[in-house]
């Protein structure tokens, strides 16, 4: 409950994606969409603005794509501008950096055939070793296949990567005409597993904290 103001290195985590949105040199403003008068208060401390309050209906586990629309609806009527990109980041992977944004809205800008852009780490979990597990404990391969030869050596498995639910970037078109902010043709941003932790459970928090002091002594990865 309430993990986005939970403090993360003495700072509320919504401050360290905050943060690094302000830095971004893309993005017009910064607007943080929520019901709760703490995280509201977290934000603007930060930096960002918060002005207007997220309708009952989206206040409860929805998905993302109906709170940025509801954003830019909001967006739209008050200053009457159209947007053409929007940015939808989550506090939860917190060390995401305004290149990491900046990146993401460039891909769009340079290629018109991608309808959206995201942030991905690399894949550790590998598919390839991942079982059903039936009734009976018994299990089977979840993609079909044994597990022999290369495909039990890690290194010689094909890179794969997965949404490490930074930043996701989302054509206009795409968010209202599918209502999706990940289209069938993305681009991937490449964050590293240092930086791709996503905070989902409190076990998240634990290794956040670490990783948090690992970057503050070393500066580059």
């Amino acid at each position: 409950p309430l993990k986005n103001i939970k403090p993360l290195k003495g700072r509320p985590l919504i401050a360290w994606c905050v943060e690094a949105a302000l830095g971004a040199k893309f993005l017009d403003r910064v607007i943080v969409s929520t019901d709760h008068d703490g995280i509201a208060e977290a934000a603007r401390a930060a930096g960002a603005e918060v002005p207007f309050r997220r309708p009952a209906d989206l206040a409860e586990d929805v998905c993302s794509e109906k709170v940025t629309r509801h954003a830019v609806e909001w967006y739209e009527n008050d200053t009457g501008k159209t947007v053409n990109i929007v940015v939808t980041i989550q506090p939860t992977t917190p060390f995401i950096r305004a290149a990491d944004i900046d990146a993401c809205v460039e891909a769009l800008v340079a290629d018109p055939s991608c309808d959206s852009a995201m942030t991905v780490g690399p894949v550790h979990e590998r598919p390839e070793w991942m079982f059903r597990r039936d009734a009976n404990g018994n299990l089977a391969s979840y993609i079909g296949r044994e597990i022999a030869g290369e495909d039990g050596i890690s290194q010689t498995l094909e890179a794969l990567y997965h949404p490490n639910g930074g930043v996701y970037a989302t054509r206009r078109g795409l968010l209202f005409g599918k209502d999706r902010i990940i289209g069938t043709r993305p681009f991937g941003h490449v964050m590293s597993r240092l930086r791709s932790v996503d905070i989902d459970d409190p076990i998240d928090m634990i290794i956040a904290e670490g990783v948090a002091n690992y970057l503050a002594d070393h500066l580059e990865e």
